[in-house]
């Protein structure tokens, strides 16, 4: 059964559909799996097909399985440290975008410091990361994929791939328009500006379970004022500058102390121990990886 499905992730090749919420992934044994609007159907030989649905069906319950292993595991103890890696920042904006590494600097830099919460480089687990999360029993890693959020397929993949990480972050950049009165000189009017939102979307990779934040920042690319003189005559006008990212370094570092706060306070007394962990994978990590192509099995360090 592990040969099956490690081969089909092996071969899978991703179809682009034109059809709105349809995601279609074919194989090299004539096979396609077609899922639409939560919907799963199958196309091919019959007997291919047959083989793996059965395959999928097994590891459905090899994964139910173990996620009853560590929801009944020992819990961590308050002197047992909690790897969290950092997705990003993602940025859909182009102008947010071209300053992701200069904020991913910034928050890396304000995660560090606490002795429980460890941050794990991005490097370590990249691989398995940018593999394109569809179904976690028919992830590819064709192309990475921009992320906005953590989903349950990414974390599962982290899990059974034996990640060394708890906890993944994942961090999106949005424009924030902030929108107040002002006055002056006998006049008032509504001036904008666009902020940077950070968006928190977090999960622990044994269970998943979605936790949200975000945080407003300081720094602006564009001021528009539209108002009335003391005269009553209206008038409106717009500022374009550049973007100083350190106006948002106070916002960075409430964001940063939010996540630190919340994996010791929520994620962390759900976490299994570090020695159940261990034990877990152990019972599991050979019965998954004894088929698997020999670069998978260095991947996941066998």
């Amino acid at each position: 059964m592990a040969r099956r499905w490690l081969w089909c992730l092996a071969s899978v090749q991703l179809v682009g559909c034109a059809s709105m919420n349809m995601k279609k992934q074919c194989y090299a044994n004539g096979v396609c799996r077609i899922e639409q609007d939560g919907q799963v159907s199958w196309s091919g030989p019959p007997e291919e097909v047959a083989k793996m649905q059965q395959a999928q069906d097994g590891r459905k319950q090899a994964l139910a399985q173990v996620d009853k292993a560590y929801a009944e595991a020992p819990k961590r103890s308050e002197g047992e440290p909690i790897r969290i890696v950092l997705i990003g920042p993602t940025a859909d904006a182009p102008e947010l975008a071209a300053l992701c590494s200069t904020y991913r600097t910034m928050m890396e830099a304000s995660l560090k410091g606490d002795p429980r919460v460890q941050l794990v480089p991005y490097e370590r687990l990249k691989f398995w990361i940018e593999a394109s999360s569809g179904d976690s029993l028919h992830s590819s890693f064709n192309k990475p994929e921009v992320r906005s959020k953590v989903d349950p397929e990414l974390t599962h993949r982290l899990r059974d791939a034996n990640a060394e990480v708890d906890v993944v972050l994942v961090a999106h950049l949005v424009p924030k328009e902030v929108t107040g009165f002002v006055r002056g000189g006998g006049g008032v009017g509504v001036a904008q500006v666009v902020n940077v939102e950070f968006q928190a979307s977090m999960s622990s990779i044994y269970e998943f379970s979605e936790i949200q934040s975000a945080e407003v920042g300081k720094s602006t690319d564009s001021l528009a004022v539209a108002g009335l003189d003391k005269k009553g005559k209206a008038s409106k006008g717009e500022l374009k500058g550049k973007r100083n990212p350190e106006y948002d370094r106070s916002a960075i570092q409430d964001y940063a102390a939010w996540v630190k706060n919340t994996v010791r306070q929520k994620i962390a007394p759900t976490l299994p121990s570090l020695a159940a962990v261990q034990e877990i994978r152990a019972k599991n990590r050979d019965r998954a990886m004894q088929d698997a192509p020999a670069w998978l099995r260095k991947v996941a360090g066998h």
